[in-house]
């Protein structure tokens, strides 16, 4: 669709540019700014500038899911420009407090990940690294909380579709002509997005069973019959239905994969998994690699599998 102009974010992060999506055909409508960075800001008001617009005019940001490099830029944005901040009522919390969200998460994971047989100075290692990137996202005050299937006005008719999974508070944004789909992380073309572990929306103490849901979500997706999607990252996925089959059926191998280490072993942790699957993993990635883990372990579950002890504190899965 030509509704939406692409400009591509710097960030800091291995991931590279993040894409922001420019409707101008109504309301001046921003789709995750990127990060709390002046590089950022330099390059969306340069991008904005290129089609006739300043940051200034911006009316609307709409942000897809709660991670910094989606929208760490956003209250600069809204501060210049008055612009009203949109996103799903689960990362509104998130949003209002990232740092305070960051406390949560270390104060829930560093038992748990001991729990699952992670080493207390990994585990201090992979909830503090955070602390690193904090500088890189600022907090964003809602005045617009999203429900799935909530109508958006961009010039375009946009409908948010709920997608936890990457994050609680994920949503795509699709528009019915074209058909496209704005999917942020939910579906990137060139990797599968790690359904991360957080702290479950509403709570302190709950962890997300982030894969089960992402795998829903998968579904939810699917069944609204976009054809394109238009990512957080990279470039278009030009066919959206064969991409979501592609991963999910990544997840379920995965799932199997890890089915048949726990039958050689007899008996696992998470972590032990997580160094068959992953071996030299260095401990920067230790949390996304025990998000992975875990969540397999999950769908295991789920599909009565697996059984789970626990002796002297940590917990071991074997087949059932």
């Amino acid at each position: 669709m030509d509704d939406a102009h692409r400009i591509e974010i710097p960030t800091p992060f291995d991931v590279g540019r993040v894409n922001c999506y420019v409707f101008a055909g109504g309301p001046l409508t921003l789709v995750d700014p990127g990060p709390a960075t002046d590089a950022a800001y330099e390059e969306l008001a340069a991008g904005l500038e290129d089609l006739g617009y300043a940051v200034a005019d911006v009316e609307q940001v709409l942000i897809t899911h709660p991670h910094m490099d989606h929208f760490g830029l956003a209250n600069r944005v809204v501060d210049v420009s008055g612009a009203a901040a949109v996103a799903h009522r689960d990362a509104t919390r998130q949003l209002r407090d990232p740092d305070g969200h960051l406390d949560r998460e270390q104060a829930l994971f560093r038992p748990f990940l001991t729990a699952m047989g992670v080493p207390e100075q990994v585990v201090e290692t992979a909830v503090t690294l955070p602390d690193a990137y904090t500088e890189y996202q600022e907090p964003l005050a809602v005045d617009r909380e999203l429900t799935d299937d909530d109508p958006v006005d961009a010039g375009v008719d946009l409908r948010a579709v709920h997608t936890p999974g990457h994050a609680p508070g994920s949503v795509c944004f699709v528009a019915e002509r074209g058909p496209v789909a704005f999917t942020g992380d939910h579906v990137l073309d060139h990797i599968s997005p790690n359904p991360l572990l957080t702290v479950a929306p509403g709570t302190d103490d709950e962890r997300t069973r982030s894969l089960p849901a992402y795998l829903d979500a998968l579904d939810r997706l699917q069944a609204v019959d976009a054809d394109v999607g238009r990512p957080g990252h990279g470039d278009d996925v030009s066919d959206l239905s064969a991409r979501i089959d592609e991963i999910r059926d990544h997840h379920h191998e995965r799932k199997e994969h890890i089915a048949d280490l726990i039958d050689e072993r007899g008996t696992a942790t998470a972590y032990d998994l997580m160094g068959e699957l992953f071996p030299d993993l260095p401990a920067t990635e230790v949390f996304p690699g025990m998000s992975e883990i875990i969540g397999h372990l999950d769908l295991l579950e789920d599909e009565g599998r697996v059984d789970v002890t626990e002796t002297d504190g940590v917990r071991r899965y074997a087949l059932d």
